[in-house]
């Protein structure tokens, strides 16, 4: 990969509240954050602002390493967003999307600190260390392509709460 290569962040963020209440609206309970400098122009999102709803278009340049991870807006404390999978779309499906991403693999990155106020620790902050699964695919060919992430929501004894949920947004892979 060349030196231009960028690893593009993507956090999948659930309303788990709405979503169990509105269990065929997987769309309206989700908003995802990514680099504003790689939200597609073209796309029909709040462009400039780094997050989307359910139609939310990112662009990379083949080479680019895309990374997806999920939380719920309680930060996980009492409902937990998981990606379960990440599946490539039909290309021909709804349009002609010829764009093309390596098949994405899931892996575990142990030791991520999460800091917390604690009065006896020195400086009065001490963490917890957590273990993110993360999943992650490189963009291939230019062209658009749409995508499917499935995840489930669980509760904080990890017994999933209702169904597999699957949403599908887009990617833009540019020759740039």
């Amino acid at each position: 990969m060349s030196g231009a290569t960028q690893t593009i962040d993507v956090l999948v963020n659930v309303d788990a509240d709405y979503l169990l209440a509105h269990p065929n609206d997987v769309g309206g309970a989700i908003a995802m954050l990514v680099t504003r400098s790689a939200i597609d122009s073209h796309a029909n999102i709040s462009s400039g602002e780094g997050e989307g709803g359910n139609e939310l278009w990112f662009d990379v340049k083949p080479g680019d390493i895309i990374r997806w991870r999920a939380t719920t807006l309680s930060r996980n404390f009492d409902r937990i967003a998981l990606i379960k999978n990440v599946v490539i779309g039909d290309p021909h499906q709804g349009g002609d999307y010829k764009g093309t991403i390596s098949t994405p693999q899931s892996f575990n990155i142990p030791g991520i600190p999460v800091p917390y106020l604690d009065n006896g620790a020195p400086g009065g902050i001490a963490k917890t260390d957590v273990t993110y699964t993360v999943w992650q695919s490189t963009a291939l060919s230019p062209g658009k392509l749409w995508y499917q992430i499935v995840f489930v929501l669980l509760d904080r004894n990890l017994n999933q709460i209702g169904p597999n949920n699957t949403w599908d947004p887009y990617i833009t892979v540019n020759n740039q």
